[in-house]
Formats: C-alpha cells, structure tokens, sequence
C-alpha cells in the first residue's frame, strides 16, 4: 500500500506542476487519476476516493468485496476492512443462549479471523444459557446438589445433605452397621443425636450413646459387650426377670441376682 500511495502522491505532484505551466500531462492506464468527485472519473462504475489516511483523493474501480491484501478493494478509503459477521460454533447455537457473533478481520498473514465471537462452552451454575442449547443450568439439580442447593453456588457444609433445595443435617442411616454413616466421627449408638432410642439390633437399643439389652431372658449378648442376660449388671439389674414365669402367677418368675446370676 506504500508504493501505491507514494506514486499517486508523486503524480498528484506531477499534475500539480504540469498545470503550473500550462501543460497536459497523460496519465497510462496503471496509475491512479486524481479527482475532486466521482464525476471527475469518467463513468464506467469509478467512485471518487481518498487514501486511508485522508490524502489526495483519487479515481477507484470498487470490487464487488473486500479482500485480505492490503488494498482498498472496495473503495471506501480503508484497507481490508471486511465488516461481515462470522460465527463459527454448531448449527443452532448462533443467538442462543451467550453465543453471538462476531467480526472478520484480516490478519497480518492475510488471512481471516473471526473476532469478539462467543461459542458455547461447558455449562456451569450461574443462571445463563453458557452451551446455548435454550436452557439454563440444566447439568444441576438444585433440589439434591449438595454444591448448589436451592440456588446456584450454595454449597451445603460436609455434615448436611440437600434435600429439596435446602441443607439439612446428614444423620446416621443404620445404627447397628458399625459405620459412621453422616461423617461426624461418632458410629451407630455413640452418635447420640442420631441413635438414642433406636435400635441397635434384635434386643438391643441405644441409650446415652451406648448398646442397652432389651432382653434378660434369650441367653444371648445383645448388645455385645461380652456380658449375657443378668451377667451385665448394667442392663439386668438386681431382681430383673431374667426367665419366663414359673406358675400362673405372673410375679412368679425367675429374677436377677446381686451376683449377676438368675434364680
């Protein structure tokens, strides 16, 4: 484009001095006719234009479109200006959702590139369409999402669940599985919040964050602390039924003794 301006300033020059003392100058047909309005260029579709930057205006033949090579194709007084709109995402997703176009230009290598574009990407949590499929954050369920509950980027602490779109307290699932199911460090019966009350097991219940036997009378360690029936003094204490009843009265039946045996 240098050479271009610079020998259409030299024969604007040219035309200059050659009317200074009254001599007609003709010009060939590769050089640039210098004009004051389009009707100085003789017809035939030539426009009168001036140089990118503002200087001796000149005849131009515009091309039908701007091309990437450093000339002023369509006659407008700038270089490689495009101005088309490029998109170059999946079909459908133009308009969609962030996606919209954006402008070519032509690069230093005389190529073209699509400029200020969005194209869809991965959807996250933040109430727009960012993959422009027509729906918003539709990867997230904010009814059980423990890291958006109820909204976006609500995230429920490691000891709550999501339930309906709000954090609630995780509890204890099993209290006789011998796992501390909600992860705060206390399993089965020892998390009292949870367990008290609850059954450990067949004849077994937790009570203040320990096994409790249910059941002096199956000969068995219910609540597993090496201890059966009378034996565990804590659970079977002294003058418990420890037996069915002997006779039809109902009191008459075998009890606990101070020694942990039943009689």
């Amino acid at each position: 484009m240098k050479t271009f301006e610079s020998r259409l300033r030299v024969w604007c020059g040219l035309l200059l001095v050659a009317s200074a003392v009254g001599c007609t100058v003709n010009f060939p047909d590769d050089v640039p006719y210098t004009c004051t309005e389009t009707a100085d260029c003789g017809g035939d579709g030539y426009v009168c234009t001036s140089l990118p930057d503002n200087g001796p205006r000149y005849c131009c033949l515009p091309d039908p479109a701007e091309v990437c090579n450093g000339l002023d194709d369509d006659c407008d007084g700038l270089v490689d200006n495009l101005e088309t709109a490029c998109y170059t995402g999946p079909e459908g997703t133009l308009d969609v959702g962030l996606c919209h176009a954006g402008e070519s230009i032509c690069t230093r290598e005389a190529s073209i590139a699509c400029v200020g574009q969005v194209l869809p990407v991965t959807e996250i949590c933040n109430g727009l369409d960012d993959d422009c499929d027509g729906t918003a954050d539709e990867d997230f369920d904010l009814k059980t999402d423990p890291g958006h509950c109820g909204a976006c980027n609500n995230d429920c602490s490691f000891l709550q669940d999501c339930v309906n779109g709000e954090c609630v307290r995780r509890q204890e699932l099993d209290c006789a599985n011998g796992q501390d199911d909600d992860g705060d460090g206390f399993p089965d019966c020892q998390d009292r919040a949870d367990c008290d009350g609850k059954s450990c097991g067949p004849e077994c219940v937790c009570e203040g964050g320990s096994k409790t036997e249910t059941s002096c009378t199956n000969g068995k360690d219910d609540d597993g602390d090496g201890l059966v029936d009378c034996s565990d003094r804590a659970d079977c204490p002294t003058n418990t039924q420890c037996g069915p009843p002997r006779s039809d009265d109902e009191n008459d039946y075998p009890r606990c003794q101070v020694n942990g045996v039943c009689l």
